[in-house]
């Protein structure tokens, strides 16, 4: 056990060989002629090489690989010209849409104007009115047709309508 522990004279065969040096190498350059076989030319530039269709005219293939581009882009042509023209229409959709958007907003404006300055017209003048039952009875809906299931509200109606018109009794009652 005590020869396997490191502690013997043991010299393997790695103990046994000299360490390795390395030292790269310059790759070294083959000089030896290429040897052709018998029979077969040997070619020096391959520059020189021409292609036995290129003197001829094109392959059907190319020809209708050129036609096919042509095509499509004739078809690209008119598929610009057609979105061209339907941006123009859209955008000028778009600009009477908004005028007319505009022109109704103006209207709706003016008109809330004229009914707002109606009413505060209205509230001015009922603040000048002595009978304090009338600006009553503006609030309340006297018009309102009787209903099965509503209580009956006739009496209330004629005793505003009486304070209303008598002002000697609204001062009284005020």
């Amino acid at each position: 056990m005590d020869d396997f522990a490191g502690g013997g004279d043991y010299l393997g065969e790695i103990d046994a060989a000299p360490p390795a040096d390395f030292i790269p190498e310059e790759p070294q350059a083959f000089a030896a002629p290429v040897i052709v076989a018998p029979g077969v030319e040997e070619v020096d530039d391959e520059d020189d090489y021409e292609e036995p269709f290129a003197a001829s005219e094109p392959s059907p293939m190319a020809v209708w690989n050129d036609s096919w581009q042509v095509t499509l882009k004739e078809r690209k042509d008119e598929e610009n010209a057609q979105k061209g023209s339907s941006v123009e229409a859209a955008e000028s959709e778009l600009s009477k849409f908004a005028a007319q958007r505009d022109a109704k907003r103006e209207a709706r404006m003016q008109t809330n104007r004229a009914d707002e300055q109606d009413k505060l017209e209205a509230i001015d003048a009922d603040l000048e009115n002595d009978n304090s039952w009338q600006r009553v009875v503006k609030m309340v809906e006297l018009n309102q047709d009787a209903t099965e299931g509503s209580l009956d509200c006739t009496r209330m109606k004629d005793v505003l309508i009486l304070l209303k018109n008598d002002g000697d009794r609204a001062a009284i009652l005020a």
